[in-house]
């Protein structure tokens, strides 16, 4: 073959190949094009509502057409938007209704101004225009779920107790209830792997023909008869269901997110076929309820996700049209003005303002703390806000502040709850138990101008320009001036808050020239949040001894900006600014006293047992959006086992809330020990070792640090309410679910630690002692290949009266750290006593030597005997 022959045949592969890769990349683009790209015109345009003053409302579903507000989101749609037209009354005044526990769900109101709302104690309550209670339905559980007013004068709610309820508005009296599908029921019909929850957490929603839509903490929509209760179809997710369903009435399709952690987390099905139509998402789950911008076939469908991004997506294929990212996850729903602007609040604390076409911000008010509450339209475009303040905003469509009334001064005051507009005034509720009316325009009237609640202006409430690292209370307020005085167990959190030129700017704590210096030179661990944007300084275990003092801090380092992210995990960016600030706080000098609380071996078998409970995790931020009134609902009860010459071990169990007040919860796996610390009035509870405890139902929560601290009233013997808590979460060590705690930036990516702050309530558990159980019988303890048993005979015990448990403890007086909620087992006799205990071990625990074996009772030591392993 000649060199020509030769180069002319390299020259024909050169083509044929580049040929072949041609025709690869026209149809990958094809296929992508195809797949992800939206083609042709899309309408963003919202369907034309007129406003009203008649109070005659428009739906296209049977809603209670004389209602203002009868869903969350107001309509089918899910825009927000209310078509009242409020009107200023000068004689009308705030009110105020407490319930017992916090409120985490919202309000819908009817006609005449009566408010209809569940709460976390429980109860599901209807109140009256001026703030009397009307009627009240006790549930099985805490209450999650918005209520549905419907045209023939029933209201539906869902409840964590499995069940969705229709009850007579007039008098309260329940109509049906639904019961949703158990763990074994739901696999067993639909081949779902659920994790033990059947909660109603989904708000209620409604189809064209009246059909009631509830989701289930168990991946099940359903469909329900709104007469009867009965089922008529059922939507499947991937995921628990808390995003409510927009539904298209002219298209017949219904659009939902679920709370998968990437990727699948949005889906869209067809209504009377029951077939899903497609799946999208992002990079974090979805409980925002996504906004329809109208019911035409090219219309789009817009929701935010836990990764930060607001994503419009097209109805009929689920194309992605635009999307916009914000400094923090979104838990809130997007609203839309009537000239098509969405307007979307962020867990980073600002409320945007979106142009729908292409989804460019037009406008941003700042607010210092973060922002779960949906927006509330009124028929003015005034757009109404809760937020973690305690402060509902007024914003008028430009983006200017029309005015702020102050709701909640105490503790807990997060109104996650969203606004609902009743005929004469807004309506919301808050972390503090409390529903709030306030007249429209309340804050601009003689009397409201004078209200020391209430603030007027046009701008942000903030500074313009600024560096700031704020201390942030255990309950997640942000104090820009800080206490004076402090406990001198208490671990001291700071938030990095920025602003520049009358913007909250994203900014990260620089942790590898981050340094903290104490006056007094006391040993103090430093965690720096995941995220860098709080750092929680703790004790070990008191900044001062009993004499007091003055307590000075000296932060500094610098912080970065610019960063760039994947999901909401921000990485990167570039130096900007130098922290350098002081803090000093006193420290009240502490009387000796004696420790007051009993052990059963030196105090005649009585043992204290304190009450832990409304555990409030306010950050990271995620944690109150996935878990807050799960959080808040929770009951520990942590009693004294033994006391060593420098502690007490305790062991602590679950509790539930009852009429009755709190009694011992033996559904509840969890079981961990503690250690205590009196220090002549101050009280710390920690583990230092590690503990696993059920989080969201989905999965167990592992702690490698987690600690109390509170203080005792020497002289009335109680201890004080409130509490502080840190905890550093081993996220890695959770199946599956740890890589998406860490694209969403809960926990380190080379680490996998979550830094977590808190407050809670602390108490005594009833009287403050408990005593040995009687009708305990004859036991006997025995070591196993791999376990240790405890097996009883003649027993009173019932097995499922009581929680039982094995709690080791070594040689030293160190509870050993074991996964003792998932590994005990308790054994029942055929009359239904209790037969035997049994407590296995993981492959990587290791037991060996002698060690000490308690027999529990709920969080008592029946008995103890030293084992060899």
């Amino acid at each position: 073959m000649s060199i020509d022959e030769k180069k002319l045949k390299r020259l024909r592969r050169r083509k044929r190949t580049l040929l072949v890769f041609g025709i690869i990349i026209l149809v990958g683009s094809t296929l992508y094009i195809g797949f992800f790209i939206p083609l042709g015109k899309y309408d963003f345009s919202p369907d034309v509502w007129n406003s009203t003053s008649s109070r005659i409302y428009q739906y296209d579903i049977p809603l209670d057409p004389e209602s203002p507000w009868p869903k969350f989101r107001a309509n089918s749609l899910s825009n927000g938007r209310s078509q009242i037209i409020p009107t200023m009354n000068e004689s009308l005044q705030p009110w105020t209704y407490r319930t017992g526990k916090g409120i985490f769900s919202s309000p819908v109101i009817d006609k005449d101004g009566t408010v209809y709302i569940g709460s976390a104690d429980h109860f599901f309550y209807a109140i009256n225009r001026s703030g009397g209670l009307k009627w009240k339905v006790q549930t099985g559980e805490i209450i999650d779920s918005s209520a549905l007013l419907d045209d023939g004068g029933r209201v539906y709610f869902g409840s964590g107790d499995g069940k969705v309820y229709c009850v007579n508005r007039t008098n309260g009296n329940i109509i049906w209830i639904h019961r949703a599908h158990t763990e074994e029921e739901a696999a067993e019909q639909f081949d779902l792997e659920i994790h033990n929850v059947d909660w109603f957490e989904g708000n209620i929603a409604m189809l064209a023909d009246g059909s009631i839509l509830a989701g289930n903490d168990n991946q099940i929509l359903y469909r329900l008869n709104r007469t009867t209760g009965d089922p008529i179809d059922y939507y499947l997710g991937n995921e628990m269901l808390w995003s409510m369903p927009a539904v298209n009435s002219k298209t017949n399709n219904l659009f939902f997110g679920t709370t998968n952690f990437a990727l699948k987390t949005f889906f869209s099905y067809n209504i009377e076929t029951g077939k899903k139509r497609w799946t999208s998402g992002g990079l974090g789950s979805v409980a925002a309820s996504p906004l329809l911008t109208s019911t035409k076939e090219k219309g789009a469908v817009i929701v935010g996700g836990y990764d930060g991004i607001l994503r419009a997506y097209t109805q009929k294929n689920g194309k992605q049209l635009w999307k916009v990212g914000t400094n923090d996850h979104i838990y809130s729903s997007p609203g839309q003005l009537s000239n098509g602007t969405i307007i979307q609040p962020s867990a980073d604390g600002s409320i945007y303002a979106l142009e729908p076409t292409k989804g460019k911000i037009l406008w941003k008010f700042d607010t210092l703390e973060p922002i779960r509450s949906s927006p509330a339209i009124d028929g003015n475009d005034v757009i109404y806000v809760g937020s973690g303040e305690g402060k509902l905003f007024a914003i008028n469509p430009d983006g200017t502040l029309r005015w702020v009334y102050q709701l909640i001064t105490e503790n807990r005051n997060d109104l996650n709850s969203s606004p609902g507009l009743g005929p004469d005034g807004i309506y919301i509720a808050g972390e503090s138990g409390e529903i709030f009316f306030v007249p429209y325009d309340y804050p601009l009237t003689t009397v409201g101008l004078a209200d020391p609640n209430s603030f007027v202006g046009t701008g942000e409430v903030l500074p313009d320009n600024g560096i700031y690292l704020i201390y942030t209370t255990p309950f997640g307020g942000l104090q820009p001036n800080p206490p004076s005085k402090i406990d001198a167990n208490q671990p001291l959190t700071f938030t990095l808050f920025v602003r520049d030129n009358g913007d909250t700017i994203l900014s990260e704590i620089d942790t590898k020239s981050f340094s903290v210096s104490v006056s007094n030179g006391v040993s103090v661990k430093i965690n720096v949040a995941a995220n860098r944007r709080f750092v929680v300084l703790t004790p070990q275990e008191t900044w001062m001894n009993n004499s007091g003092g003055e307590l000075k801090i000296s932060i500094s380092g610098n912080y970065r900006t610019h960063m760039s992210r994947i999901g909401l995990k921000f990485f990167g960016g570039r130096k900007s600014g130098v922290l350098d600030t002081e803090f000093i706080f006193h420290i009240d000098p502490r009387s000796e006293s004696a420790n007051p609380f009993q052990s059963p071996e030196l105090n005649g078998g009585n043992s204290t047992v304190f009450e832990l409970s409304r555990i409030s995790a306010p950050n990271p931020s995620m944690l109150p959006s996935y878990n807050q009134i799960g959080f808040d609902s929770l009951h520990y009860l942590s009693g004294v086992v033994r006391t060593n010459p420098d502690s007490m071990i305790l062991w602590t169990v679950g509790g539930k809330l009852t009429d009755n007040g709190t009694v011992v919860d033996s559904n509840l796996r969890e079981r961990y020990p503690l250690k205590l610390i009196y220090d002549n009035g101050l009280v710390t509870f920690f583990n230092y070792d590690g503990f696993k405890i059920n989080f969201i139902g989905s999965w167990d929560m592992p702690f490698g640090i987690y600690r109390i601290s509170a203080t005792y009233n020497t002289t009335t013997g109680n201890l004080n309410p409130f509490g502080a808590f840190m905890a550093v979460a081993h996220c890695d060590e959770i199946e599956f679910y740890g890589t998406g705690l860490k694209l969403m930036g809960m926990s380190e990516f080379k680490t996998g630690y979550m830094t977590v702050s808190g407050g809670l309530n602390v108490g005594y558990w009833n009287s403050g002692i408990y005593q040995m159980p009687s009708e305990v019988g004859t036991l006997s303890f025995n070591v196993i290949d791999g376990c240790v048993s405890v097996q009883l005979t003649e027993s009173g015990l019932n097995a499922t009266e009581h929680v039982y448990s094995i709690l080791l403890i070594d040689s030293a007086g160190n509870p050993l750290p074991l996964y003792y909620s998932h590994n005990t087992q308790v054994i029942s006799s055929e009359s239904g006593m209790l037969s035997e205990v049994l407590l296995s071990f993981d492959n990587e625990e290791t037991v060996g030597g002698s060690i000490y074996a308690y027999f529990m009772v709920d969080t008592y030591p029946v008995a103890s005997q030293l084992l060899d392993f």
